[in-house]
């Protein structure tokens, strides 16, 4: 068994990487260190586990049974190491550099930018924001830090599959947005009362990020024995709009979709019971107590809470 006083303790950073990203030349550039120098690494803990670590698959790398159970374990001393050097918990919003990074759906990408430019930039005016679309990855960019927040509707924690464990995040709730039915101005729907049987007359548009076949709306119409036609599918909330202005299709979606892209559409209750979506934010417990995290989201969060319940002003009709 190697002893800890005779190994470089960078390797196990390299092994963090290595890990993380199943890739030579991915870690490399996460260490800034040249291939060959990551590969020697990697033949190193080779050496220092007695195990292959990683192996290819193909055109990909694998980790090893021993290495995927290492992975909680270091991923875990990593981002200790991390709290021991940022010791100096002093923050000055004045002269703070870098960025901060939150993942979320696209058209809410709006809301924060104005909630930023309102309540972060005029006294943070060097801290950059970075927006980056709301995936899977997600979860473990949130844990080694790549991410400071998520911005979400509730609706997806169902969907994500088990190896994510939610729990182990913070979450809190920021606002609530009521489903909207939007179609261009001169539909033919645009004049008229609207029941079911003429709301299923008419193409409609999916929205799915995670590429799904069906949505909420489609979960209430089978409560009452209906289908739509879907006739579009996207998993961009911004280009459906567009769609629904050069066509007869109909979009149901949260009400934030519209506020910035209302021009030229028509809105009305869907003519089913909706529930309404509950967004969130959330980030690792590693984060709470750091003073920049804590800074940005005393402020962000409930200025992104205050634009919503302001912006909540769609007209019917």
């Amino acid at each position: 068994m190697a002893r800890l006083e005779n190994i470089d303790l960078n390797l196990l950073l390299s092994l963090h990487w290595l890990l993380k990203e199943r890739s030579v030349s991915a870690a490399a550039v996460q260490m800034s260190v040249t291939q060959p120098a990551m590969s020697r690494s990697l033949a190193r803990l080779r050496d220092i586990f007695h195990d292959p670590v990683l192996v290819k698959a193909g055109r990909t790398m694998e980790a090893t049974p021993l290495a995927e159970s290492l992975q909680p374990q270091i991923n875990e001393a990593i981002e200790r190491l991390r709290l021991i050097v940022r010791q100096d918990r002093s923050f000055d919003p004045e002269t703070q550099a870098g960025s901060v990074t939150i993942a979320s759906v696209d058209y809410l990408t709006i809301l924060v930018i104005e909630a930023w430019t309102k309540a972060i930039a005029p006294l943070a005016p060097k801290m950059d924001l970075h927006l980056v679309n709301l995936t899977l990855d997600s979860a473990q960019d949130l844990i080694i830090g790549k991410t400071d927040f998520t911005i979400f509707p509730d609706i997806i924690l169902p969907k994500l599959p088990a190896s994510i464990d939610t729990q182990q995040f913070v979450r809190r709730d920021l606002f609530t947005q009521q489903f909207f039915s939007a179609v261009r101005r001169n539909h033919p729907l645009a004049e008229r009362k609207i029941d079911v049987d003429s709301f299923l007359d008419y193409p409609h548009i999916l929205i799915n990020p995670e590429g799904g076949s069906a949505g909420i709306l489609d979960e209430e119409l089978n409560k009452i024995g209906k289908a739509r036609n879907i006739s579009y599918y996207t998993h961009s909330f911004l280009s459906a709009v567009s769609v629904v202005r050069k066509s007869d299709a109909i979009l149901t979606a949260a009400s934030g979709i519209f506020e910035n892209e209302c021009c030229g559409l028509t809105f009305f209750q869907p003519p089913v019971t909706m529930p309404p979506l509950n967004f969130m934010a959330s980030w690792h417990p590693n984060w709470t107590g750091d003073p920049r995290h804590k800074w940005v989201r005393d402020r962000l969060l409930p200025e992104l809470t205050r634009l919503n319940k302001r912006q909540s002003s769609l007209k019917v009709g």
